[in-house]
Parts: C-alpha cells; structure tokens; sequence
C-alpha cells in the first residue's frame, strides 16, 4: 500500500508538555521587546496613517509598513511615511517600508470624492443579486449605472474584450477583501458584444469602494487565459516612486503581478536607472502565471509575496495548501524571504480573529513563512493595533515549537539532492556534447590518438566530480 506521508514536512518540536501548561496564557511581554520572529509588515491607510497609531503598531510588533499605490493620493502617501519617521523616533524602533505598485490592476472606474483625511472615498453602493445582468464596458463615455433591468460597470482597461470568452469566471469585489464576504461578485460571461461584456452574476453582492476585477484562469492545470497587456510599472507607479525615494528611504519594492522573471529584471533596471539601487524586490505571486514561472521568478527576486487574495481565485481551493507549502519550501531552499498576505481579515471589523484563521497564522509560520503581511486590516479595519499584536502573538507562540535545526538539517539535505541533480545534468549534457564532437571528428578522418585523448579527460573529470 502506498504511504500517504507528505513530502512537505512540518518542522515541530513534539510536545513536551502537557496540554494544561500549553494553554496557558503567554506570560506578558514587555512592550519595547513585543516581537516575533516572524516578522509582521502593515499596510498604512487612513485607519493607521497618524503618528500615535503608527507608535502603537510599533510597540505591537510590526517591523514593516507598506504604501499602497494601488489607492490613494501621492499626498497621503508622502504624509504617512512622514507619520512613520515620528513614530520610528519617539519610540525608538526602526520600520522597513515597501511600497506596494499598482501594476496590472484592473478596476471599475467610479466618481470618487476626497474626505478630510485625504483619502479617495466612493459615496454611493451598488447592491446585485443572484441571476441579474451585469454589463462590464470598456467604453469611456459610460458612467456607472444600475437599473432594475441590469448593473453597467465601466472597466479601466480598454482591451478587456479581447481577454474574455463566453463561460468564463470574473471576480469583482473590494480591493482587499477576503473573495467570501459580501463586498465579492462572481460574474459568469453569456456574451461579448463589441465593447461589452455580458455576465450574469451568480451570488448576491453589496459592493462598496474601490472594485478591482480578476479574470479568473478558465483552465485548472495550465495556462489559456489571454493575459492583459499593462504595463508592469503604470505611470503612476514610477511618478511615486521617484518623489518619495527623494526624501525616504524605500527599502522593498513590492511588485504587484509579476509574472516572470523579466517581470523582476525590467524592474530593477527602472531601479537602477533612477538610482535606487540598493532597493530590494519582493515578487508578488497573483495570478496561475506566476505559479508555472516560480523557479524563474525566484532566481530574479529578492524575496516572495504569496498574494493570496488573488491567487486563491486563480487556483484550485483543495490545492492552495500544497502551493503555499511548496512555494514557502522553495523560497527556504534558496535562502530568501516569504512573507503571506491575507491572514485575518476578520479583524477589519472584529478585535478576535476566527479560530480559522488563528490556525492558519500558526501553520504559515510551522511552514517556515518569514513574515506576514497585513491588508485591510491595518488600512481601514477599526483594530489595526490589535490585528499586528495578535499576529504576533500567534508567531510567537507556533515558534515556541518551531524546530529550527530540524528545518535547517532538511534545507540542507534538500541543497545536496538538488545540487547532485543539477550536477548529473551537467555531466549528461557534457557527454553528449563529447559524443557528438568525437562523431564530428570521426566523418572528418580525425586520428584515433585524439579521440583517446579526449576520452583520458573525460575519466579525469568524473573522478574529480567522484
């Protein structure tokens, strides 16, 4: 009978104690020292971006603070990076910052107003219901419109016709939301006529700011899905870049919808011609393309998002596990940082998570993530202290049983298998380059006493590699 052991291991020290003595609560910590090995990264946003909040997030544990340019005003931007060097001074913890790009988003396209703290709000809702007509438009004439009779949603990008096919999944829902709540829209395509898309949606949706759209991958195992062609840095992207590397320092470059490793090369030869050249980047894996050009992206970034929101959609429920499990295998093997997105979203509107996502905090870190990364939360949940201590605390409990050596001992056995395949392939391809050389010299009359020569090297070399 087959074993049903996983390959991927949990690297967990057994239980010692009993369980009376594990459910005791973590005895208080300090304040000044609430950190976790796992480091925990939040998203700055009108929920957190003053000075004073920032200070308390500090003191709970993050270590890192994201800009988001997919919304919001440079402005504000700016404003909360100068809110972050207050709070970094008066409690004397140091923050690294990533700035997030907007990329290849696509989004709905709605009349916005500023409110006082600077951010873009949508002051009107759109409510659908299950079985109703949904028309999404490239037209740019087309406001926002919803009827009796159907829902019109204009679309930011003017070649989304080309993108979708009768049957398709298209997923609408506010950006940073789980995909389960009712701020998500699944649509199914009936028809493309001209410059609309014809859907019908299949659930029942109350949708409520921003509302970006995902074209969910029509095929489960590879890839069929005509990719949209934005550019990987939108203007925007590259114009906020510049102004706040000019008076901050922007340690990661968070690269929204990477999907090779050209993706990673174009963007730091744009680093480096503008003279950001220390700066590092982080690969977020969004989409089933990234996924098939993991080893290439991997071998070009300087660490990895698993941007969950997104590749949830993109992937099969039963499988998203086992590509979180590898994904973080792989980054370990090579040396680089992981961190996962999208971990209690709960916790936008509750001050506890859901013991669903407390579990699945816990088993990121026993998988070996580096970080975790905190969305709406922290940007516009109303307990975004709360949400970064209690990541921390989850952290610092499930590394209380983190088996560090056990870890680094299987990294390394897993180094030493693939530095043995990779040299096995070397050699194979060696010999078949000799072999085709010395059947190349044989048609050309060459003399045997070379090709013995050539044969001693060969011998020499295998046990040298021996």
């Amino acid at each position: 009978m087959e074993s049903r052991r996983m390959l991927l291991k949990h690297h967990i020290i057994a239980a010692k104690e009993p369980i009376t003595q594990v459910l005791q609560a973590e005895s208080a910590p300090n304040t000044q020292y609430a950190i976790s090995g796992t480091k925990v990264v939040a998203t700055m946003g009108p929920a957190c971006h003053d000075a004073e909040t920032l200070k308390r997030m500090l003191l709970a544990g993050a270590v890192g603070a994201r800009v988001d340019l997919t919304w919001g005003p440079l402005d504000f931007h700016r404003r909360s990076l100068h809110n972050l060097q207050v709070a970094m001074r008066e409690t004397k913890r140091l923050c690294c910052t990533l700035v997030d790009t907007l990329g290849r988003e696509l989004m709905i396209r709605r009349p916005v107003k500023i409110d006082e703290k600077g951010w873009p709000v949508h002051e009107e809702s759109i409510s659908v219901v299950a079985g109703a007509r949904v028309v999404l438009t490239t037209r740019e004439d087309i406001e926002c419109t919803v009827t009796p009779t159907e829902t019109i949603l204009p679309i930011t990008y003017d070649r989304f016709t080309d993108m979708a096919e009768k049957g398709d999944t298209i997923y609408i829902g506010r950006y940073l939301v789980c995909g389960a709540d009712s701020a998500s829209l699944y649509l199914e395509v009936e028809e493309v006529a001209g410059p609309n898309v014809v859907c019908v949606a299949k659930n029942d949706a109350h949708l409520d700011g921003l509302l970006t759209v995902f074209h969910t991958e029509r095929s489960s195992d590879t890839l069929l899905n005509v990719q949209n062609q934005l550019p990987l840095l939108s203007a925007y992207d590259k114009e906020c870049i510049e102004v706040l590397a000019k008076d901050y320092e922007l340690d990661f470059i968070s690269l929204s919808y990477t999907r090779d490793g050209e993706d990673v090369r174009e963007c730091r030869r744009w680093l480096d011609s503008v003279g950001l050249t220390t700066t590092k980047i982080l690969a977020k894996l969004e989409t089933r393309q990234s996924l098939l050009n993991f080893g290439d992206i991997l071998a070009e970034a300087d660490g990895i998002v698993i941007s969950r929101g997104n590749l949830g959609l993109d992937v099969q429920p039963e499988k998203m596990a086992l590509v979180q499990k590898s994904l973080i295998q792989g980054s370990s093997v090579v040396g680089k940082p992981i961190l996962v997105t999208r971990v209690v979203d709960t916790m936008t509107d509750s001050p506890r998570p859901t013991r669903a996502e407390a579990t699945d905090v816990a088993n990121a870190v026993l998988d070996g993530a580096d970080g975790i990364l905190l969305g709406a939360e922290t940007l516009r949940g109303h307990y975004p202290v709360e949400s970064v201590a209690m990541i921390a605390r989850i952290s610092r409990s499930a590394e209380r049983v983190f088996d560090h050596r056990g870890l680094f001992e299987s990294l390394m056995e897993m180094a030493v298998e693939t530095e043995d395949r990779t040299g096995r392939a070397a050699r194979s391809l060696f010999h078949q380059s000799h072999a085709a050389h010395h059947h190349r010299s044989g048609e050309r009359g060459g003399s045997g006493s070379s090709s013995d020569e050539e044969e001693e090297e060969v011998e020499v070399e295998e046990e040298d590699d021996a």
